[in-house]
């Protein structure tokens, strides 16, 4: 892992661990000072059972930059587009206090969160546009294309 990236996920891991410990009061106001309005977020997932700390932290980071404001994606490929199953129930929790990877999803599409699911991926895994969940869809390559160039931000897990 580079350097870079190995310093980006200590300061997400840091930044998580602050806010967990701040009281509610601080949380309001750091969360008022931010304003992600008319970003553009995309957060890619290549993981799913295979490593769960991975899968929670990606939609947990993208349900946090939706709560800022941001327009966020979640491209899903490889291992990762299990999340984006019907009939993958996410009935797993990581950790003793938290939510499951159900409530965590279902509050991403409830707040207009888009999945985009890689085609080869999909196909690979026998999955198509009707055995997805709320908000997900199987992506074109046009789409893949306009998802990426548009992208103020890039998050990857």
């Amino acid at each position: 892992m580079s350097m870079t990236k190995q310093m980006f996920r200590i300061g997400l891991v840091a930044a998580a661990l602050i806010t967990a410990t701040a009281g509610p009061s601080a949380q309001a106001e750091e969360k008022a000072a931010v304003d992600g309005s008319g970003q553009k977020v995309v957060v890619h997932l290549s993981h799913f059972t295979d490593d769960l700390h991975r899968c929670f932290m990606a939609v947990k980071v993208a349900n946090l930059m939706q709560d800022y404001g941001a327009d966020v994606t979640l491209f899903v490929d490889l291992e990762g587009v299990r999340i984006a199953e019907r009939k993958q129930e996410l009935k797993f929790n990581w950790g003793p206090d938290s939510p499951s990877l159900a409530e965590l999803y279902e509050k991403f599409a409830a707040g207009g969160g888009k999945v985009l699911v890689c085609p080869h991926c999909a196909k690979s895994a026998h999955i198509t546009d009707p055995g997805l969940k709320r908000n997900a869809d199987i992506a074109t390559l046009p789409m893949l294309g306009k998802m990426l160039i548009e992208a103020d931000k890039v998050m990857d897990y």
